[in-house]
């Protein structure tokens, strides 16, 4: 069992893929654990990105780190939004894209059908944090509105599901998509069934 979830900043990703992780006894894995760990020369994660080196990491590194997590079983993997659907490292990108696909169900977190609600849930979760406290808030809420708009679009080409969390419980979004995972794999093994009685 393979599943990824990822989501733009914010969104709960790291709370969910925890809880969903303990809840189905699997390992959990974060990217950003492993970005933090791979960018301890540039200072960390944190400072990787705002120095903007992080962009030559997931170019040179990015894809192979990924590769690897997907080498494994039985985990949930914690995949930052920012790796999927960047658009300064695209064709790193787009291979963790392909390799996430083909390894595993995605799960895609967004706070809202509603673009504004969805943009609001976000700003505001982002101002909460601390390295975004000194951050203008009109400088950060068109940040958080320039970064929301690639999901929606990307996270239908390449999610099995989108789960809304807002409004929602941890608990609430983690019973939500262990019964989404179980109605695809139904699916997934009626179609199987179907296949080999076709071929017998």
């Amino acid at each position: 069992m393979r599943i990824t979830i990822t989501g733009p900043r914010s969104v709960g990703k790291s709370t969910i893929s925890k809880l969903l992780a303990k809840k189905l006894k699997l390992k959990y894995i974060s990217s950003d654990e492993i970005g933090e760990k791979h960018t301890q020369k540039y200072g960390g994660l944190s400072e990787a990105i705002k120095s903007g080196k992080i962009k030559g990491m997931i170019k040179k590194d990015g894809y192979s780190l990924i590769k690897e997590v997907y080498k494994k079983d039985n985990f949930v993997f914690d995949l930052a939004g920012g790796v999927v659907s960047s658009q300064k490292s695209k064709e790193a990108s787009e291979k963790i894209r392909k390799v996430a696909i083909k390894n595993s169900i995605i799960i895609g977190l967004l706070p809202s059908k509603n673009e504004k609600e969805s943009i609001q849930f976000l700003f505001e979760r982002e101002r909460e944090r601390k390295h975004f406290k000194s951050i203008d808030k009109i400088e950060l809420f068109e940040k958080v509105e320039k970064d929301y708009k690639k999901y929606p679009l990307l996270f239908n080409k390449i999610c099995k599901e989108i789960i809304y969390v807002k409004d929602k419980t941890p608990i609430e979004i983690v019973k939500e998509i262990i019964k989404k995972y179980n109605t695809f794999m139904k699916r997934k093994n009626k179609k199987k069934d179907k296949d080999k009685k076709k071929q017998s």
